[in-house]
């Protein structure tokens, strides 16, 4: 038995490490050959006595802390590469691997889920990685069912599709409904506004088809949906883009606005003078106050000159 084996045992001995502990430790210094087989059979041992000596004890569980909230996450701009973690201060590699062991059993993470994410993920996966992906819940079974889609993703995607519940299920629905190129980034966005099939087939019915993931996104954010669009096309903009779509929704252009623009003598207007009306706060009692000063059969630039003081 060689020098660092028998530390481990004994370690094991002086209650520095459980039973489940210490096969860990035995496994990530790469133990093999009859001496291994050996000291799992001691510490299979040692694991019986600690059993008769400890009231509670129990072999192999695992002790997951709670996982606090995740607070919602705003828009934000493709996510840039990590910066490389600075390396942690080594204290020899006997100590860096019973560090690493510590940590993944604070953790609740065992050797299988190490070895298991690794081949799924490639073996230069960290331990910061790991634990990363066994504090949001990501199983292997998952990492190869989204390879299996042809998405190739980094930790950080993996991470963001387990915390924003991007599942194999959203994935197929949304390029069953068009959306057959879409990036990581794309997916996570989508899921956050709570885009899904049904609101990309709802919109086609409406006759928004091609939609960038952007402007899908943007729509949902905006609450622009079956009724709106409806409300809109009422009004007579049959045409209208999924970007003037947002702005009119995001500038309250509503049908009761247009209604009181046409009673002050504004007719015809389009999207783009109904927005900047809206922008500006001119109401039918400010039309009013025009008038009465004498000014009547204004433009809408003349309207909004006024309003702006020029």
């Amino acid at each position: 038995m060689n020098e660092e084996r028998m530390q481990v045992l004994e370690m094991l001995a002086a209650g520095k490490l459980n039973v489940a502990a210490a096969e860990m430790l035995l496994a990530a210094l790469e133990e093999s050959g009859p001496e291994a087989a050996g000291d799992m059979e001691r510490l299979k041992a040692a694991e019986r006595a600690a059993a008769g000596a400890s009231p509670g004890f129990e072999p192999g569980r695992r002790a997951i802390p709670p996982i606090p909230p995740i607070p919602p996450i705003p828009p934000i701009p493709p996510r840039a590469p990590r910066p490389p973690r600075p390396p942690r201060p080594s204290r020899g590699r006997r100590a860096d691997v019973i560090d690493q062991v510590i940590r993944l059993r604070n953790h609740g993470i065992d050797v299988d889920y190490l070895k298991q994410m690794r081949a799924a993920l490639g073996e230069d996966l960290s331990i910061d990685d790991i634990i990363s992906l066994g504090i949001h819940g990501i199983e292997p079974e998952y990492v190869q069912r989204m390879r299996d889609l042809g998405l190739e993703l980094t930790i950080d995607d993996v991470v963001a599709f387990g915390i924003h519940g991007v599942d194999v299920d959203f994935v197929t629905e949304m390029r069953a409904a068009g959306f057959d190129h879409l990036t990581p980034d794309d997916l996570v966005a989508m899921s956050i506004h709570g885009v899904d099939s049904d609101m990309a087939a709802m919109l086609a019915k409406a006759g928004l088809t091609d939609l960038s993931a952007d402007e899908i996104v943007a729509l949902s954010i905006h609450g622009v949906d079956a009724e709106f669009v409806g409300m809109i096309r009422d009004m007579g903009f049959d045409d209208l883009s999924a970007d003037e779509l947002t702005a009119m929704s995001i500038h309250e252009v509503t049908p009761e606005f247009v209604a009181e623009m046409k009673a002050a003598g504004l007719v015809g207007l389009s999207p783009e003078e109904l927005m900047a009306l809206r922008m500006h706060d001119v109401d039918a009692a400010y039309i009013e106050k025009l008038r009465a000063a004498g000014l009547v059969d204004l433009s809408v630039d003349e309207v909004l000159a006024r309003k702006l003081g020029k």
